[in-house]
């Protein structure tokens, strides 16, 4: 590995750590004060809310480092998934949306899936399948605009076959010049904005969705009405019989 690549892997696991001890620590001081009293009343409930949010992050972005190291490097390209089952598109972007619901409030940025009762599906990993979409909801509770809804469509293309799942909502803008699929980017404007997010999930996102999917995702911005669109493709669709 070369003196760049080195500096450049050190400073995303650098950032990846921090990203992880940070919620952590706010856990443990959140027990600290539960244990020593000085949290009381309605504050409890509500501090514990917070701290199960933040270790439902840190397990969430472990969970994509792990997949980072098993599907990112190029002895896994021609990676193909060894077992496949029935992921119903419906129940697991439900399953992630609810992921994120307490986060979701905090911010209040609701997650709305369409369709909910039409079993469209396609052959897979139900549990890789479901990190891409909770990967694509934690970017727009982290960076979608207070008080905005993120609209999330799925359906089946007839003229391909294809699954096509498409989320959008009001979110900080990025450049549609930017790769923000790229490892340990994130749009300028996000970057400013916070200094959360390990510029991790939405790679993960690619690597699941083309290397094991044999799919595509896809983002674009609307300047005019604020909107960011994400797209994902999957072909061999079907709808599940009940």
């Amino acid at each position: 590995m070369s003196d760049p690549e080195s500096n450049y892997t050190l400073a995303l696991i650098s950032n990846i750590t921090h990203q992880a001890i940070n919620p952590l620590n706010g856990v443990i001081g959140t027990l600290d004060n539960l244990i020593d009293g000085t949290i009381e009343g309605a504050r409890r409930e509500q501090r514990l809310k917070s701290a199960r949010a933040q270790l439902e992050y840190t397990v969430s972005l472990i969970r994509n480092l792990a997949y980072f190291a098993q599907y990112g490097t190029d002895a896994a390209q021609d990676l193909r998934l060894k077992s496949k089952k029935t992921c119903v598109i419906p129940q697991l972007l439900i399953e992630a949306a609810l992921f994120f619901q307490e986060q979701g409030t905090t911010n209040h940025v609701r997650i709305e899936v369409i369709d909910k009762a039409v079993q469209n599906s396609v052959q897979g990993d139900p549990e890789l399948l479901r990190q891409v979409f909770m990967n694509l909801f934690d970017n727009f509770v982290k960076y979608g605009e207070p008080e905005s809804i993120v609209d999330v469509k799925h359906w089946i293309q007839r003229k391909t076959g294809d699954l096509i799942v498409t989320l959008s909502g009001r979110s900080t803008p990025f450049e549609t010049s930017e790769d923000i699929f790229a490892i340990g980017v994130r749009g300028r404007a996000a970057a400013e904005r916070t200094s959360s997010g390990s510029g991790l999930g939405l790679h993960i996102c690619k690597l699941i969705v083309e290397r094991l999917f044999n799919g595509n995702i896809s983002a674009s911005y609307v300047f005019s009405s604020r909107l960011a669109n994400f797209e994902v493709r999957i072909p061999g669709a079907f709808i599940k019989e009940r």
